[in-house]
């Protein structure tokens, strides 16, 4: 079941005082399974609906269709829902796509002819102006003038160059497009030129989606219209308590509230999951995104616990584990008991390895057997450490503080081993510890002095996520 709310760019949202209006439209030969709600909140252009859905929309601006219109009150504001503050953003940015487009004193870009290539592997800044019938002397000139003039010269195969000229043939522009929503804009002033960068922001829309899982996740997840991304960030939020590749079963289920991201019409990729359940052999998780006021999100709990572990269980994706964790394991190579006090992961060579727990780098250098190797002491009595490891993440140094996620080396064979792995080892209080199977500590939860601002940041999220999802009923935190 998909369901969708188109926001829209967020500098269009500073008028915007109407009230809220729900429509439904049906549209011929709907697949009840399916059905998509629009949160509206000003004109947007239209995004094409799959004619096998249902579609709902909530116009903020009052502009409803003219099928049946039904009341709808106390629906939490996109503001609450996106964690924005709108009164912050500057009028010239509200304006800003109302205004012809000009860059520079006077050069107005719709009137100036341009010249479009597309960078071709082996390319070089030199040969695309070659091409353009530019000038070295103006290459020169671009290079050597304020702003960001070095980043014209990162050329990457499939990305676009434009030059434009005036009407007497001169050039007044160049511009690269790294990507749908930046590029490097390089304007002539006079007789130089300044080279800045330009990002557009794209439309926000919130859209949910669930669905029942039959045969696997991913089947499930891309009947529901779920994209890759979106797919990996929900099990990765629910990873610490349902082992995806094991603990799944027939009937469980998932919702999501997520944000897409559009630009000029056309979906370019998707934003942040907002709100979430899964809920896995009867029984029900949830999580909603916080962030707080230095920048850090997480996901946590309606009671504002938090959903992952202190500690990854594995710090590496894996092919599989080659030697487990036996205090009494014969060595391979040198032939007699010797007690393995880690688990050792197989993986290609330089497959990144990372940090499994917020903590401080203790030792970085050779360890006899044990090869290049990585120490970190985490506090509360907890250490882990990294072995046989190819090299470490450039600028890695004792003391250095690192967070869980973090890449610290790249998987080897250095030290005594007998193909590329990863040796991890859990420890606790200096004594080791299976790390398969050692209890993990939950990380912290939301501190008591946040919790004031952790239910207004969720609950409206979550809310409109039980809204949507009939069989998630929750109890949100009282205010």
């Amino acid at each position: 079941m998909l369901r969708q709310f188109p926001g829209t760019h967020i500098a269009a949202l500073a008028g915007l005082t109407a009230l809220v209006g729900v429509t439904l439209l049906v549209s011929p030969g709907s697949n009840q399974s399916q059905t998509t709600k629009t949160l509206d909140v000003a004109p947007v252009s239209p995004v094409p609906q799959d004619s096998q859905t249902s579609t709902q929309q909530y116009s903020q601006a009052g502009m409803v269709s003219p099928a049946r219109t039904l009341a709808y009150a106390g629906a939490p504001d996109l503001q609450s829902l996106l964690g924005i503050n709108l009164e912050a953003i500057p009028e010239d940015q509200t304006a800003a796509t109302a205004q012809p487009e000009s860059s520079g004193e006077g050069i107005r870009e719709e009137e100036l002819e341009w010249r479009r290539f597309t960078i071709e592997r082996g390319d070089s800044l030199s040969s695309l102006f070659s091409d353009a019938d530019v000038s070295h002397q103006e290459m020169y000139r671009i290079l050597n003038g304020e702003g960001k003039p070095d980043e014209l010269s990162r050329l990457r195969a499939g990305r676009e160059i434009e030059f434009g000229f005036d009407d007497d043939g001169k050039l007044s522009m160049v511009v690269l497009h790294n990507s749908r929503t930046t590029k490097l804009k390089a304007v002539r002033q006079d007789e130089s030129f300044h080279t800045h960068e330009e990002m557009r922001d794209p439309r926000v829309e919130l859209a949910y989606a669930s669905g029942d899982i039959q045969t696997s996740y991913i089947l499930a997840a891309n009947r529901a219209g779920l994209g890759t991304k979106v797919r990996n960030q929900l099990s990765r939020i629910f990873g610490w308590r349902v082992d995806f590749s094991r603990d799944l079963r027939k009937g469980d289920r998932f919702g999501v509230l997520y944000e897409k991201q559009y630009l000029d019409g056309e979906m370019i990729g998707h934003g942040r999951i907002l709100a979430a359940t899964f809920t896995n052999k009867g029984k029900t998780y949830s999580a909603a995104l916080y962030t707080d006021a230095d920048g850090n999100s997480d996901y946590y709990t309606p009671e504002g616990e938090s959903l992952r572990k202190a500690f990854l269980r594995t710090p590496l994706q894996y092919q599989r584990v080659s030697s487990h964790f036996d205090m009494n394991r014969r060595h391979p190579i040198l032939n007699r008991v010797r007690p393995h006090e880690g688990t050792d992961f197989a993986a290609s060579p330089g497959t990144p390895v990372k940090a499994s727990g917020d903590g401080r780098i203790t030792y970085v250098g050779r360890d006899g057997g044990y090869g290049k190797t990585v120490r970190i002491d985490h506090g509360n009595e907890v250490s882990t450490v990294y072995s046989h490891l190819r090299s470490y993440r450039r600028g890695l140094r004792r003391g250095e503080t690192v967070q869980q996620g973090d890449v610290i080396a790249y998987v080897g064979m250095s030290g005594l081993a007998t193909g590329p792995h990863l040796h991890y080892e859990y420890r606790v209080s200096g004594q080791p510890r299976n790390p398969l199977h050692v209890s993990l500590p939950d990380a912290d939860p939301i501190p008591e002095d946040q919790m004031a601002q952790f239910r207004a940041q969720t609950n409206p999220r979550l809310a409109r996520l039980s809204e949507e999802d009939n069989s998630f009923q929750i109890a949100l935190a009282e205010e």
